[in-house]
């Protein structure tokens, strides 16, 4: 399993990404750390300079395993599961220009908070289906990009809509298709579910990528998750996705940054 650390610009201390700053120096600060990709997190993925990307990577022996759209939702309100058409139909269109980009980058797309919260629960179904709706479009652009979409199990203190494994399961069965597949994250499973490891196995091949965050949202390691657990079960089940580092940048990000690749990269070499 390849290790990903999240990278981000202009964004709150508060966020959960670790590396600040210019992109490009910070896919070479990833790369000297000893990482294997970098996950970009971007409010329009049209600002971002692919070419440069593209040669940095190269010269640095490291890829970028994907690109987040939530910052599409945080700053600019954007969601699939908006009252409004317009927003709707801009928050598709913004997802589009993800793919387009990922598509140049060799890159899969999150779909994490950018799918929305439900506004009305008693008009649950109609929105559900205002998101399968806004995310069909957005797979028809996918499958002839050939780019992955992660839909992510977010926790209930931050939305109400597809806030465990089995509800983005039970979700994704109403497409039926390889383009998209689960994405969860430690932070929140360590909310939402039960039994993490269980949870991971009955996911199985249908999780596509996984954010590492302890229990805190500080990296890996600072809080009481059992990280090797976590990870001897991913190599059980055969996954051979990204492991992303996507926490809160403390005490500082570059120590944090180093701090969780030394943790886990132990682990691995454990299992």
């Amino acid at each position: 399993m390849k290790l990903s650390v999240s990278l981000a610009q202009n964004v709150s201390d508060s966020a959960p990404f670790i590396l600040r700053g210019p992109y490009l120096d910070n896919i070479k600060k990833a790369a000297e750390l000893g990482y294997d990709a970098v996950e970009i997190h971007v409010r329009d993925p049209r600002e971002l300079e692919v070419e440069q990307i593209l040669k940095v990577c190269q010269e640095e022996g490291i890829t970028v395993s994907t690109l987040g759209t939530g910052l599409g939702y945080v700053v600019d309100k954007l969601s699939l599961t908006h009252p409004e058409a317009q927003i709707r139909e801009k928050a598709v269109k913004r997802i589009l220009d993800h793919i387009e980009v990922a598509s140049c980058l060799g890159a899969g797309v999150i779909v994490g908070s950018m799918r929305g919260v439900i506004p009305d629960i008693g008009q649950f179904k109609q929105y559900e289906n205002y998101a399968a709706e806004g995310l069909a479009v957005c797979l028809e652009k996918a499958k002839k990009c050939g780019v992955v979409l992660f839909l992510e199990a977010i926790n209930r203190y931050e939305t109400n809509f597809l806030n465990t494994a089995a509800d983005t399961l039970n979700f994704l069965a109403r497409f039926n298709t390889p383009y998209l597949k689960v994405h969860l994250d430690t932070f929140h499973m360590n909310i939402e579910e039960v039994d993490l490891d269980e949870t991971l196995k009955k996911t199985g091949e249908a999780l596509g990528h996984i954010h590492f965050a302890d229990s805190n949202r500080f990296y890996p390691g600072q809080g009481h998750l059992d990280f090797k657990k976590i990870i001897e079960t991913l190599k059980n089940m055969g996954y051979q996705g990204y492991i992303a580092l996507e926490c809160l940048p403390y005490p500082a990000p570059e120590e944090a940054a180093a701090g969780a690749i030394k943790y886990l990269k132990s682990l691995l070499d454990e299992n």
